[in-house]
């Protein structure tokens, strides 16, 4: 199952071990619970190398982002969300064939 997931992203990491790549994002969402957080809930999310390489250019610490993401398994039965690309927020260039009749 894959779904959209649109989040405030602070940063993200990509590294190599022994060519093993693998890479994490940093996001964060206002608190749910204001007795036990004070600011923003930091969550750091596993993703796919490609996820760093689709941020945008211009990427800014704490733009949102929209993800396509799906869940995985995670320690003690529980899922976690895993990052698979980014949706992307540029507008589909319309086709030089259009408009024109053959």
């Amino acid at each position: 199952m894959q779904f959209n997931l649109k989040t405030q992203v602070f940063g993200a990491n990509k590294m190599t071990v022994e060519r093993n790549t693998f890479c994490s994002v940093f996001t964060g969402q206002p608190s749910t619970d204001p007795e036990q957080t004070k600011g923003l809930e930091v969550t750091k999310v596993s993703c796919d190398p490609v996820v760093f390489d689709q941020l945008p250019q211009d990427f800014k610490p704490g733009d949102y982002v929209e993800f396509i993401a799906t869940m995985k398994r995670a320690a003690g039965g529980k899922s976690q969300p895993y990052f698979l690309g980014v949706v992307s927020t540029r507008a589909a260039a319309p086709s030089a064939a259009q408009g024109k009749s053959a």
